[in-house]
């Protein structure tokens, strides 16, 4: 028979070895649920340019949309058809729908019709808000985000809530885009959010898009690219210019600013939703 001190001593230990067993098969458990991703993220599909269409030399047109080349009809032969005249023929706007000539040209749309696809909204609106001006109703943009430096390639989704379980539902398909924030390439404050992890059988291909977004420092770049029904493709860059990690609910998050900003979100740190990583860019000129 044992001694009350050696059966002490016997409990202790068995209660040392469960402690560590547990801890093991918890560190085991959380690796697994947070870490293990058994849906691979699905490639994004690449995003073809307008084929068939004769390079741009324009530099008037180049300068006001800032790229280097277009691969567009001539916006000269656009202008005549379209019967625009007069010293304001880039930056006039005929059919006061807010867009300038040249935008009109660059994004396929009619500039002596306010409404190009006849929905009741015009092309300026649909335009800033992330929606098709070439097709009715509430068709979005389809729009792609690329990270190079992390290897992210993925699709966002517009958001037409802000109830939490359904904005859960749209990060099952790819990065998900705040409802009321800015579009891609437009004024103000363009916030998209992703995974850094999620529980093992959790749904979708994107649960660790934005696992190593914590590797991205000042100055690195994040392409945008958006495509209309038209074939009409952009593509954005916006460089990083600020990384911290808060609370959920921090207004700095959110605050909308005047010229195009892009505004990366994830859960921090890894494996728990206690905080958010933030990354904030800016457009590149």
């Amino acid at each position: 028979m044992l001694s009350i001190s050696e059966n002490l001593k016997f409990q202790l230990k068995k209660v040392a070895l469960l402690c560590i067993l547990f801890l093991a098969v918890f560190g085991l458990s959380f690796y697994v649920v947070n870490f293990f991703d058994p849906h691979p993220a699905m490639k994004n599909k690449p995003i073809v340019a307008v084929q068939g269409a004769k390079l741009l030399s324009n530099p008037e047109l180049q300068k006001r949309a800032g790229k280097d080349n277009i691969n567009l009809v001539a916006f000269d032969d656009w202008a005549k058809i379209n019967k625009l005249t007069g010293g304001d023929i880039y930056d006039g706007d005929p059919d006061k729908d807010g867009l300038p000539n040249y935008l009109e040209y660059l994004h396929g749309t009619d500039p002596n019709n306010p409404d190009t696809d006849g929905d009741n909204f015009s092309d300026g609106t649909e335009i800033s808000n992330g929606y098709d001006p070439d097709s009715k109703g509430d068709a979005m943009t389809i729009v792609s985000i690329k990270i190079d430096k992390l290897g992210v390639d993925a699709p966002m989704v517009w958001s037409t809530t802000d109830v939490e379980a359904n904005m859960e539902k749209d990060l099952e398909s790819g990065l998900a885009h705040f409802m009321k924030t800015a579009a891609p390439g437009q004024n103000g404050n363009l916030i998209v959010s992703g995974h850094s992890s999620n529980f093992v059988w959790a749904k979708g291909g994107y649960n660790h898009i934005f696992e190593k977004l914590n590797d991205l420092q000042v100055g690195d770049l994040v392409t945008i690219q958006t495509v209309q029904k038209n074939g009409r493709m952009f593509e954005y860059q916006y460089k990083i210019t600020d990384k911290f990690v808060t609370t959920a609910n921090d207004q700095k998050i959110f605050e909308n600013t005047p010229n195009p900003t892009l505004t990366l979100s994830t859960c921090w740190p890894l494996g728990t939703n206690l905080k958010r990583l933030i990354v904030k860019a800016e457009i590149v000129k």
